[in-house]
């Protein structure tokens, strides 16, 4: 993929996105010195380039019952019982990525092949879903389950982009 190159207006308009995307374009070009026309203009061309990718709610597990966290490292198999196909981790990982649960997959290289994080409202629901789903799964080797006990950064937040 080509890296596109910013400059420091667009590296700022980025930042404040990021710590608050319902700023309005009006205070963005207030703080960065630009006019509401241009500003939008450079929002509007760092969406059509992909780099701003959409604007989301960031939402509070705890306030929603979704306190528990595990990151999930799973072996999968190959060459599926049954099936006459090479698997890949990619098939395996959009399969995955459907799930509630799941908030993040990953293909990893190494021991393991993909990496979840997974969101759940207690050890028990946890416990279901990584057993009576995942373990059920015909691709699915082996798994290394970490529960998370306190988190400190949960972001996703590009910082520095400017290095």
């Amino acid at each position: 993929m080509l890296q596109i190159k910013l400059d420091d207006t667009d590296l700022k308009i980025l930042e404040i996105l990021q710590k608050d995307s319902k700023r309005s374009i009006a205070s963005i070009a207030k703080e960065v010195g630009k006019g509401i026309s241009t500003v939008h203009d450079r929002i509007k061309t760092l969406q059509n380039d992909g780099i701003i990718k959409g604007f989301t709610a960031i939402v509070s597990p705890q306030t929603v019952g979704r306190e528990t966290l595990a990151f999930i490292l799973v072996t999968i198999r190959y060459r599926v019982p049954g099936q006459k196909t090479v698997l890949s981790q990619r098939e395996f990982c959009q399969e995955i990525a459907v799930h509630p649960f799941v908030q993040s997959v990953h293909v990893l290289s190494g021991e393991y092949d993909v990496l979840l994080k997974v969101r759940t409202k207690n050890i028990e629901e946890m416990n279901h879903f990584i057993v009576d789903f995942l373990r059920e799964l015909p691709a699915v080797d082996k798994t290394l389950t970490m529960f998370a006990m306190d988190s400190y950064l949960d972001s996703l937040v590009l910082r520095d982009l400017s290095l």
